[in-house]
């Protein structure tokens, strides 16, 4: 790797820092090549852990400003 591509890389899709593939639906691993969950054995949207967990962070916040205002 040259200079102008490692300054110009992207060290999380270039895989270096070692993520893994999850299911959207619960965040098990699958089989990227058929988009099989090994929990659920259904077929689901492959995406990044780190997406997964920010994807669950984000529900999790939206949740509790629905039940803020629900107490109101």
């Amino acid at each position: 790797m040259n200079y102008d591509e490692w300054k110009l890389s992207n060290p999380i899709d270039d895989k270096s820092y070692g993520y893994s593939v999850v299911s959207d639906c619960c965040g098990a691993r699958m089989d990227e090549d058929q988009g099989l969950c090994y929990e659920c054995k259904d077929h689901c949207e492959p995406m990044e852990d780190y997406e997964y967990a920010e994807k669950r962070h984000d529900n999790y916040l939206e949740d509790r400003m629905d039940a803020e205002r629900d107490e109101k």
